[in-house]
């Protein structure tokens, strides 16, 4: 290589007044003889492949620029249009610029500043402080989100989220068509390249191995490699669910392998090791519909109080770290609960057989018992690996049923010394600052084809808070032992919420005539929510303060959980369906009354910090799924009732009045829509801007804050949009459909919902099932 022509090219285009330039307009500007010309360019080419210059539009270089202030994270784009990028926990290029990510913990983009990047895509941002600008003091600004001062753009995608495109396939003027997509997981348009291999018709839903990714403002390109069908086809939306978000469907061949390998029952030294449980009573409380049961309870009333002993499947025991199957439970981090199938992390073979607590068969356990007096208090807590015959498969309309009733019997007596001791934890929790975000969940019934024949309520009863109690208590437990023992392990963490975010939620909560104080203090917090209960508006404001709160998420560190008002708290309870769990049950083999031989613990706190970070990354995949899915089958289920003979109606919430029409929300559904003027009944309607409302000739009026009750008119399923129009007096009073069963996902607790299962582990957060 020529030195010197090599340091006369860095030398120019460090110039400040440098302009990327081509090939020849480089040879040009250095005076580079003819004869030097090939050498030149192949200097070029090879300072390229050393990554010193870059290539940009037009065949220009520029020097490639110091990693300086590239900040790395992940891509969000929501629904709503808003980009989010989400820097990566402690990255040291943000903290040398100042960023403190805990008062800033994202950055709103620019869609001209997204490049190719796509939704969950990780990326390099630089991000440079914005140059002060003095913002307006008008009333649109009184309540907005502080300006962070920076601005972000995306340099580099450093991992894609997703292999495939997925769209709706339309003919174009070319033969080869075009692909529509999203603009979310997968680009708006793309330019097919070549005829598929198989037939495909207009409408059909496809997917799409990208070619190119749409660099140079050029359209992303691709190939067509898999036809779903039309997307009203049976199944096909919940297909394309998994497409989407690239969730893992079958197992590898090495982990089908290692289950052929496992012992149908535990070697009589495995059981000489443990303790014998089986003489004592120890049931499980589970929905009807369950398959696996991961947890069982045991209770006694003692003279201090009680002894509640907590039984969780040893999944660790089968599971070895580093196996095909410890490897594929980590790449999957968690089971994920679509509405018509689960994908679960473990295979069946765990999840509903060896590690499955049925009655009357010997099954392997981790045990937490612990003493509490009258008041609830914890007086001490120890662990060790037992084994058990589950007495009793109670549903929780049975257990319900015992626990309101007075039959005689050892299960019946101590289901409802169980509830003695849960309704007191559950009060406690709730003095100590815990939320109350309980509140109903609507989940669709199908038919065998996956299609929805009802939308019902489930109910949350109870039987269900006995068990969480239970859970929770272990959790804690468990939690606070490993801190106090220094073990490296996974906690669940909550952090505080953003205060722009709570004082918005504040302001709402007044404008529905609730009192607000510095609800930034837990106490006054506690208290509006205690004012909110009962009220109407106390599921939509639930809701509100949902999205207020930052997303639970795991951790190295026990940095406490905001939403379960305590320092200590991890996930030990689920370990068949969440990874952090089987982490945390390793974490607590050397603490054992009876350790494993050779009991090491889950391994070095950096990997565990990997780890952490990612099963809190999938969890937020499934959650993202799981919520698409059901959101898909509502629709689905309102675009229906739009032809129903007795469509089922709905109390909505007008939340503005607009020339085009009253815009509303449906607290039960959770979703949003419209009246449309040609839609009002009743008269003649009149849009009044300056009362921002609509009034009739018969004087009734429509405007912010009433409630109405409305039917389904219009539904668009890919926009997830749906028109009402008010109920007639004879629709009115139609009474909602219930089922005793689970509750939603709480952003506060962080844990995913089954439908027809029911929480265990935290509060509001809830377990599920039916794998």
């Amino acid at each position: 290589m020529n030195t010197s022509l090599k340091d006369r090219l860095i030398r120019h285009m460090e110039d400040g007044h440098y302009e990327p330039q081509s090939k020849s307009e480089l040879a040009r500007s250095l005076n580079v003889d003819s004869r030097q010309k090939q050498d030149f360019r192949a200097l070029v080419d090879q300072l390229e492949e050393e990554g010193r210059l870059v290539r940009l539009q037009k065949g220009r270089y520029a020097l490639k620029r110091e990693p300086r202030n590239l900040v790395h994270g992940m891509i969000r784009i929501l629904r709503s249009g808003k980009i989010l990028f989400i820097p990566k926990k402690e990255d040291p290029a943000a903290a040398a610029m100042g960023w403190d990510l805990e008062a800033i913990p994202e950055l709103e983009l620019k869609p001209n500043h997204l490049g190719t990047a796509l939704d969950g895509d990780r990326v390099a941002v630089r991000v440079e402080r914005k140059a002060s600008k003095a913002r307006r003091n008008d009333r649109r600004d009184r309540f907005a989100r502080p300006d962070t001062g920076m601005k972000a753009r995306v340099e580099e995608v450093t991992e894609r989220a997703r292999s495939r495109w997925l769209g709706v396939f339309r003919a174009g003027k070319n033969k080869l068509g075009r692909v529509l997509g999203d603009g979310i997981g997968s680009p708006e348009y793309i330019e097919l390249v070549e005829k598929p291999a198989m037939e495909v018709l207009p409408g059909q839903l496809v997917s799409v191995e990208p070619v190119s990714r749409g660099e140079e403002k050029k359209a992303p390109r691709g190939k067509i490699v898999e036809v779903l069908g039309y997307p009203d086809d049976p199944h096909v939306d919940m297909e394309s669910v998994i497409r989407k978000y690239d969730l893992p469907v079958e197992f590898p061949a090495a982990v089908l392998r290692e289950l052929e390998n496992l012992p149908k029952d535990p070697s009589s030294g495995e059981l000489a090791r443990r303790e014998d449980w089986t003489d004592r009573t120890v049931i499980t409380i589970d929905p009807a519909s369950a398959k696996d049961f991961d947890d069982a309870i045991s209770i006694k009333a003692t003279p201090q109080g009680w002894t509640l002993a907590v039984h969780i499947a040893d999944v660790s025991h089968f599971v070895k770290p580093g196996s095909a199957l410890d490897e594929e439970a980590l790449r999957r981090g968690n089971s994920t609960y679509l509405p018509d199938r689960v994908l679960p992390m473990l295979p069946p073979r765990l999840s509903d057989d060896l590690c499955s607590l049925r009655p009357d068969v010997v099954r392997l356990t981790k045990v937490c018992e612990m003493k509490f007096d009258k008041k609830g208090k914890l007086l001490g807590s120890r662990f060790a690996d037992a084994y058990i015959r589950s007495k009793a498969r109670l549903t929780y309309q049975e257990a319900f049923t015992m626990m309101k009733g007075h039959d005689k019997g050892e299960i019946p007596s101590m289901v409802r010394e169980a509830w003695k001791l849960a309704s007191i934890l559950r009060r406690n929790r709730y003095a100590k600052g815990a939320l109350d975000l309980d509140f109903p969940e609507v989940r669709a019934v199908m038919d065998k084809d996956g299609r929805v024949t009802d939308i019902i309520t489930e109910e949350y009863d109870e039987s269900h808070q006995l068990i969480e109690e239970c859970m929770l208590a272990a959790n804690g437990a468990v939690a606070l032992t490993l801190k106090n023992k220094n073990r490296p392990t996974i906690y669940r963490v909550h952090e505080e919420p953003d205060s722009a975010k709570l004082f918005e939620f504040g302001q709402l909560c007044k404008l529905y005539g609730h009192p607000v104080h510095d609800i930034s203090q837990r106490q006054y917090l506690n208290e509006l929510m205690k004012s909110i209960k009962g009220s109407p508006d106390e599921q939509l404001l639930k809701l509100a303060l949902l999205k207020s709160l930052m997303r639970a998420r795991y951790d190295t560190e026990p940095l406490g959980h905001y939403g379960l008002a305590t320092p200590n708290y991890c996930h030990f309870t689920s370990p068949i369906r969440r990874y952090a769990d089987l982490v945390v049950h390793r974490s607590l083999d050397p603490l054992l009354a009876n350790p494993p031989k050779g009991a090491k613990g889950p391994g070095s706190v950096s990997r565990l910090e990997e780890d952490a970070e990612h099963i809190s990354e999938t969890e937020r995949t499934s959650a993202s799924a799981e919520k698409d899915a059901n959101r898909m089958k509502l629709f689905e289920w309102l675009e229906g009732q739009c032809f129903a003979d007795h469509p089922e109606v709905h109390e909505a919430l007008i939340t503005e009045a607009r020339h085009f029409g009253v815009m509303l929300e449906i607290p039960r559904l959770q979703i949003k829509g419209l009246i449309k003027p040609d839609q009002l009944p009743g008269g003649r309607w009149v849009y009044e801007a300056f009362a921002n409302r609509w009034k009739n000739d018969h004087g009734s009026v429509l405007c912010a804050g009433l409630r109405v009750p409305v039917i389904p008119v219009k539904v668009d399923r890919d926009q997830q949009w749906a028109d009402f129009t008010i109920a007639s007096r004879g629709e009115r009073g139609k009474p909602e459909k219930t089922a005793a069963s689970g509750k939603r996902e709480n952003r506060s607790t962080g844990h995913k919902r089954r439908p027809r299962q029911a929480r265990k582990g935290d509060a509001a957060e809830t377990r599920r099932k039916g794998h």
